[in-house]
């Protein structure tokens, strides 16, 4: 069947109108007896020449069961009704779908029970009173019935997630102390964090109603539609009600309802009608699928003032964690300074910005310096690994490339030979450190002095291969000794942040 879809203007509603009036009942009639349990009164129609049979095509009707005389048999009767009659005379009946008019006859009279709007059950029918007063006995019966309008719809939800940014900016460091022209890495850690929050759920969709009859126009007087428990949507048909929409004509409707959250809920449409045509209904599940139809500052950009930019990072990656490295100082003269650098975050969207510092306090001492031990030194030199420190061009224009006392060796050298038992070596390391720590800056004490006085006269008459008396070696130990002390703070101005 050829369905067709449309939005009815306010012309084609009067001529349906028109039509409609055509097709009603012309039959004159009168009112019966009796009336059924139902509360319907009958009545009789003025048909001459009829022998008292009305069709239901004359009430008004497209379906019918033929007439079906009494007594009935199995089958007579059309699938979903079911007739039971008492003392020959009355009917009650039950149907699976709306009837909408019940035909009784007997003797040379039909009473006629009209349902508007149709029915699916009644009881106490009979055939118009007869000579004795009382109902004639049943002769033959006709159910007449159009077709219910047939009711289908669509839900298609809908809901908002606007995303919320945290940032948490940290560092392994937060006071150093360190000499003038050092310099120190601080490794900081950037984590951001999403939490979203869900809101404007809402349903639409379409309401389609098919009136499949062959010639019966249906009167429509409302649509509704209703989200569970009881929220009512708002209804657009195109016109004002009544529609009339006439047979194997189709009407869509559009409707939509705003929801307090996404809960899983029924939508039913219900369409009411007067005349002779049902109405009918339709429910379909509203679920949400938690893919939002508008997303709101899924992902950010971050950076930091001091590094540039960390990079992006959206809502399903979070939280995420960003690793990094800076460099405080060198400074060139004594004194307290801060290092701060700021992490931020830009949402893509809202442009909404949010930010997280830290800061190292940084003191450059400026009388007494401080110490810093062998392992930095030996790694700070034009060799790296680890950044330049420029105190080395104080030993001279070589740096570390100058030659150490009668070793043969530069002090890169002997900074990277391992003693392995070796006292020269030992004390060497030691000394060298503590030779840059002082021309650095950092104050000594007598300890210290005597120790270097006593390196710089052994160096200078001995080499790494020089043959030690046991009082003489443990005279080296003594001095590397103090110096190791002094290079990692035991003694003297205290140790610098390495």
């Amino acid at each position: 069947m050829n369905k067709k879809f449309t939005r009815l203007s306010l012309t084609t509603l009067l001529v349906l109108a028109l039509t409609a009036m055509i097709s009603s009942v012309v039959l004159a009639s009168t009112p019966s007896s009796p009336t059924s349990d139902g509360g319907i009164v009958p009545y009789i129609v003025d048909n001459p020449g009829s022998g008292g049979n009305v069709s239901c095509e004359q009430l008004g009707y497209d379906f019918s069961s033929d007439r079906v005389n009494y007594p009935f048999g199995a089958g007579d009767f059309p699938d979903g009704i079911s007739v039971t009659v008492t003392d020959d005379t009355y009917v009650a009946w039950t149907s699976t779908f709306p009837i909408g008019a019940v035909i009784v006859k007997g003797s040379n009279d039909a009473n006629i029970y009209e349902y508007i709007p149709p029915s699916l059950s009644d009881s106490g029918l009979a055939a118009p009173p007869n000579a004795s007063g009382g109902p004639a006995g049943l002769s033959n019966l006709t159910f007449c019935w159009n077709k219910a309008l047939e009711v289908s719809k669509t839900a298609e939800t809908s809901f908002d997630r606007t995303w919320s940014w945290d940032i948490e900016k940290t560092g392994d460091e937060t006071d150093l102390t360190l000499s003038t022209g050092q310099s120190f890495v601080v490794n900081y850690d950037v984590t951001v964090s999403a939490t979203s929050d869900d809101s404007n759920w809402a349903v639409t969709g379409e309401i389609t109603i098919y009136n499949p009859n062959t010639s019966a126009s249906a009167t429509i007087e409302d649509v509704t539609d209703v989200v569970s428990p009881d929220i009512a949507a708002d209804v657009d048909c195109g016109a004002a009600f009544p529609i009339t929409l006439a047979a194997d004509e189709t009407l869509t409707c559009t409707y939509s309802a705003d929801l307090p959250d996404g809960a899983d809920r029924t939508n039913t449409a219900t369409v009411e009608t007067s005349g002779k045509v049902a109405g009918g209904s339709d429910t379909v599940d509203v679920t949400f699928s938690d893919t939002p139809t508008v997303e709101t500052d899924k992902c950010i950009d971050v950076t930091d003032d001091q590094y540039g930019d960390l990079g992006t990072v959206c809502a399903d990656a979070a939280p995420y964690t960003f690793e990094y490295s800076l460099t405080v100082g060198p400074y060139a003269e004594c004194g307290e300074y801060t290092f701060v650098n700021i992490a931020t975050f830009t949402t893509n969207d809202t442009g909404t910005t949010g930010s997280d510092d830290h800061t190292v306090n940084v003191t450059v001492p400026c009388f007494a310096g401080c110490t810093l031990t062998q392992g930095y030194w030996k790694t700070h030199s034009l060799h790296g690994p680890a950044p330049y420190d420029d105190a080395w061009l104080l030993i001279g224009s070589a740096g570390a490339d100058t030659t150490f006392f009668l070793s043969n060796q530069t002090w890169y050298k002997v900074f990277w030979t391992s003693p392995a038992g070796n006292a020269y070596y030992n004390l060497a390391q030691q000394y060298m450190a503590a030779k840059l720590n002082i021309l650095n800056g950092a104050s000594t004490t007598p300890a210290v002095d005597a120790a270097i006085t006593f390196a710089e006269s052994f160096f200078s008459s001995k080499t790494p291969t020089s043959t030690l008396t046991k009082a003489q070696r443990n005279q080296v130990l003594a001095a590397a000794s103090t110096l190791d002390q002094y290079n990692n703070g035991l003694i003297g101005p205290g140790h610098c942040s390495e």
